[in-house]
């Protein structure tokens, strides 16, 4: 996109867009055809492109994506609005009022820290992104001070802020070899970059892919792994006064509510020591995403009297029932070692049929087992594969989803 093309759809574009709102259809073909009785080739193509992101974009910024304008890389990039406003009522709490969005984007995380009550900053080198967050902003009734574009780590001599936002372009790596993987080569700024940021500014926040190893940074720091129901988002380095250095932290959302975990990284490491279960207790738990990923369930299973059922998977096992969003729990019906016919066995000393199949550390297909096992009758249940010790298992069990509240 260039700044032609934007001026062209905030102006007579945006009268098209509005027009044709969400209910364009999902005929790509006539929608071409309608557009070219009023449009030339080029601006047909970026009102449709326009349309097709905003319905992208919808799952990350609800109705208001309708109002705003994107590009493709740019909106991958974006934060979703739920975590993007995680992060800004951390800043909002920590009480800083004037916050330097750098990198700003399309303006996902500035959208949020202007709503949470906060002045912004918008910088990037891009001229086009630059204009996005501000159009996207204002499109909102949002304000923020946009700066000229710049190359960082520069920082352009009009920003007088001490706290700040940086989400570093990504470029992944391997793409040529036809995959996708962290590469730290791909940041910019890189990382010398970024430190160099992290000791201009009072505080701050770095958004990093998920997948970057924790600590590729090398300052003191508290890493904080994000999650939207059951999908990891966002690894944020927190910097400076907004930091508990040597912390590692766990964010999960669902339903509407924010659970947080957190615990020193040596606590963390120590609580991998603790003895396995023997075997599955009346309830097992498998966490999300976002806490596999920060290492830290084995210490929320200590504090929640849960104990790991093999060294190399992340389930968890107890006497009791725990309710929290960093779980999904099921209540043990049956278990035993994985032999030969084990399956059916199982589900038939329960009584039950099989609702689905899940597998851990098992190398089975879920989709064969649930044919094999179709004429089963009985109330629905898991069959879980995994392992115990080193041993493979089952288990057959009901989600507490399913059952009544304790």
């Amino acid at each position: 996109m260039t700044l032609e093309d934007l001026e062209f759809l905030r102006g007579e574009g945006a009268a098209i867009l509005a027009e044709l709102g969400n209910s364009a259809g999902s005929d790509p073909l006539a929608l071409a055809q309608k557009l070219r009785k009023r449009l030339d080739a080029d601006r047909s193509r970026l009102v449709q492109e326009q349309l097709e992101l905003r319905r992208r974009a919808a799952s990350k910024f609800g109705d208001a994506a309708w109002r705003m304008l994107f590009t493709r890389r740019l909106l991958e990039q974006a934060s979703g609005r739920e975590t993007a406003a995680w992060k800004a009522q951390r800043f909002a709490k920590a009480g800083w009022t004037r916050i330097a969005d750098l990198c700003c984007g399309s303006g996902g995380d500035a959208i949020e820290l202007a709503r949470a009550g906060m002045a912004v900053d918008l910088v990037d080198l891009d001229p086009v992104a630059l204009e996005l967050a501000r159009h996207n902003l204002s499109a909102l009734g949002l304000e923020a001070h946009t700066h000229s574009p710049c190359e960082l780590p520069s920082l352009p001599d009009s920003l007088d802020v001490q706290a700040f936002h940086l989400d570093p372009d990504r470029r992944t790596g391997g793409r040529d070899q036809g995959e996708d993987r962290w590469d730290h080569g791909g940041l910019s700024p890189d990382l010398a970059g970024i430190r160099k940021l992290v000791s201009r500014f009072e505080a701050g926040a770095i958004k990093l892919s998920p997948g970057a190893p924790e600590g590729i940074l090398e300052i003191a720091a508290e890493t904080e792994f994000v999650g939207t129901r059951d999908e990891l988002r966002e690894q944020i380095v927190w910097t400076g006064s907004l930091a508990t250095a040597g912390t590692l932290r766990v964010s999960e959302w669902r339903d509407g509510i924010w659970e947080s975990y957190a615990a020193p990284k040596s606590r963390a490491e120590d609580a991998f020591d603790d003895d396995l279960a023997e075997a599955p207790e009346a309830f097992v738990f498998e966490p999300v995403k976002a806490m596999v990923r920060s290492h830290l369930f084995a210490a929320f299973g200590q504090d929640h009297r849960l104990r790991r059922m093999d060294a190399s998977i992340a389930w968890l096992t107890g006497p009791e029932v725990v309710r929290s969003n960093f779980l999904k729990g099921y209540r043990v019906l049956t278990h035993g070692p994985l032999k030969a016919g084990t399956e059916e066995s199982l589900l038939r000393q329960a009584g039950r049929s099989c609702m689905a199949v899940k597998k851990r550390g098992v190398a089975v297909l879920p989709e064969k087992a649930l044919r094999t096992l179709k004429n089963l009758e009985g109330p629905p249940a898991v069959l879980s594969y995994t392992r115990v010790r080193g041993v493979k298992w089952v288990i057959v069990s009901e989600p507490l989803a399913a059952m009544e509240p304790e």
